[in-house]
């Protein structure tokens, strides 16, 4: 657990029993071991000399005497320097989210903190052991599990006695509270009823007291209303006579407005008269200007089309000088190349020829290295060998006469030897070595051919390889997605029904507000009529008292 210990965990972490220092991630921690006796359990602590970040991991004594229940060395309880040892040989930190957290690997790390010295004087060896002496730990191991189910058993009796307690003592508060209520509830309903009577007294008071309220303004108000009337009767007269007044001034008024208002429409109709009048004048000038303008408009156009055709007769004797200079520069290199031209075709009639004497060599070469062809030799199809023709004997001529010596008929065949298979030997000779050349080439092809097709093959298989990887990538990549995209749709889900949940809920008690807030006002509407029924009784009883 990274962090910084609280107060309480500092004071109950206990006294320093042990220390070595290890390199965590290229860093180096001081590792500290306390041991709480009160609390029974351990604590390894490390702490980073560089960044001042602390990280710790505790034991309980049982859960730490089970991690050396299959040592033979360690599982002597004496031997605390060996068993811290071993234990922070296996500390590591473990990346868990976005923070670090220290966890007891199951084998020992690359990092190997210094060794401490272990105590020379030992209560229990730790060699060998007899039979007496394993068969004793093996039995007090076996008493650390017995030990601990009596103490879950004793703690569960404790637990579940101090809930009975707690349930009971909440029942208790309860009852008294419901007491409390119904005592405060009775109180309520005394008070109101007390209240109901006083109003209905001071209402009945009241009544009394508008009746006889009444009577007084009744009379006031006939009083009132005579005096009123006769108050009437003189501002109406008044009234009328300051109308008539009123009548001949705004008749005299009226007269007054249309003669001046006569005389303004006159003098209007006059200003529009002599408005149109300078109107006229005004198109009659523009319209001179505007012919004169036209008349200079149009001057000016036959001139601008007078230099546009001339400027494009130019431009055309020019286009056909430059066509005729075009041509003959032409001519000129037509002239040049032609020649260039006629020796690159005789070159290239000469490669041609070439390639085909080729071709027949290679096809001469090919043909006489091939096997002979198999003749069928039994059937009606065989093939019937040649009249082998009869041999002559040497040295005898066709008319039955000896033939001359060998050297002498050797040295008239050499003089008899004609130019044309001298120059047969030359060709052969030749053929040969072109063919050879050729037999060398291909064979080169033929390598070079089975290498590239053997880097080929290596080509394919690990494009083959890496295509199987990326699709492979891809699948995990594609599970992963798809595994996300659904965790955000649940998720999703979730707060739209949780959010749904929510809204229903708010709506219910909207709506349950909402009706108790129409009954207290249909409550209240009640009332009002019940007050405004009575008043009219009241009212009415008056005006017939």
């Amino acid at each position: 657990m990274a962090g910084v210990l609280t107060e309480e965990e500092e004071a109950d972490k206990g006294p320093l029993v042990y220390q070595e220092s290890k390199v965590f991630q290229g860093q180096s921690f001081l590792c500290n071991v306390f041991d709480t006796t009160k609390g029974r359990f351990i604590t390894f602590e490390i702490y980073c000399l560089e960044t001042q970040e602390g990280f710790y991991k505790r034991y309980s004594y049982e859960d730490f005497d089970k991690e050396f229940r299959f040592n033979a060395e360690l599982m002597n309880p004496n031997r605390k320097e060996g068993r811290f040892h071993w234990v922070i040989e296996r500390l590591g930190l473990v990346q868990v989210g976005k923070k670090l957290q220290l966890e007891r690997k199951p084998e020992p790390t690359e990092e190997v903190p210094e060794l401490p010295i272990y105590e020379t004087t030992r209560k229990i060896p730790t060699g060998r052991m007899d039979l007496k002496e394993r068969q004793r730990l093996r039995e007090s191991m076996d008493m650390l599990d017995i030990k601990r189910s009596e103490n879950i058993q004793r703690k569960r009796a404790e637990t579940k006695e101090r809930f009975l307690q707690h349930v009971k003592f909440i029942k208790e508060q309860a009852e008294k509270k419901q007491r409390e209520v119904e005592e405060k509830i009775a109180e309520e309903k005394l008070l109101r009823e007390r209240r109901r009577e006083e109003e209905d007294l001071r209402e009945e008071d009241e009544r009394l007291k508008h009746l006889a309220d009444a009577k007084v303004r009744n009379r006031a108000v006939d009083v009132k209303e005579q005096r009123t009337q006769e108050q009437d009767e003189e501002e109406y007269r008044l009234l009328r006579e300051r109308w008539r007044v009123l009548d001949a001034e705004r008749e005299a008024d009226e007269k007054q407005a249309h003669q001046k208002k006569q005389a303004e429409l006159d003098a209007r109709n006059e200003a529009a008269l002599q408005a149109k009048r300078h109107l006229d004048e005004l198109q009659s000038k523009r319209e001179a200007i505007w012919q004169m303008r036209e008349s200079r408009i149009a001057r000016k156009a036959e001139a601008w089309l007078k230099r546009v055709l001339d400027s494009k007769a130019e431009k055309l004797r020019q286009a056909r000088a430059q066509m005729e200079r075009n041509q003959e520069f032409v001519r000129l290199c037509h002239n040049e190349r032609q020649p260039i031209f006629r020796e690159q075709l005789e070159r290239s009639q000469c490669r041609e020829a070439e390639q085909e004497q080729e071709k027949e060599a290679v096809a001469k070469y090919v043909e006489r290295r091939a096997l002979p062809k198999k003749l069928k030799t039994k059937g009606a199809n065989a093939v019937r060998p040649k009249e082998v023709p009869i041999k002559k004997a040497p040295n005898v001529t066709k008319a039955g006469g000896k033939k001359k010596n060998a050297k002498v008929d050797k040295q008239e065949k050499e003089e008899t030897k004609s130019e044309a298979e001298l120059e047969k030997e030359v060709e052969r000779a030749r053929t040969e070595r072109v063919l050879d050349a050729v037999e060398a080439k291909v064979r080169a092809e033929m390598e070079d051919e089975r290498r590239r097709a053997k880097l080929q093959d290596q080509r394919a298989e690990k494009l083959a390889e890496k295509e199987k990887a990326r699709f492979d990538a891809e699948v995990q990549h594609m599970r992963l997605y798809r595994e996300a995209h659904r965790q955000r749709e649940v998720k999703a889900e979730e707060n739209a029904a949780r959010r749904r949940l929510v809204a229903e809920d708010r709506e219910a008690e909207r709506a349950k507000a909402a009706e108790r807030r129409q009954q207290d006002l249909d409550r209240l509407q009640r009332v009002r009529e019940a007050n405004i029924a009575r008043r009219e009784e009241e009212r009415l009883a008056a005006l017939c008292a």
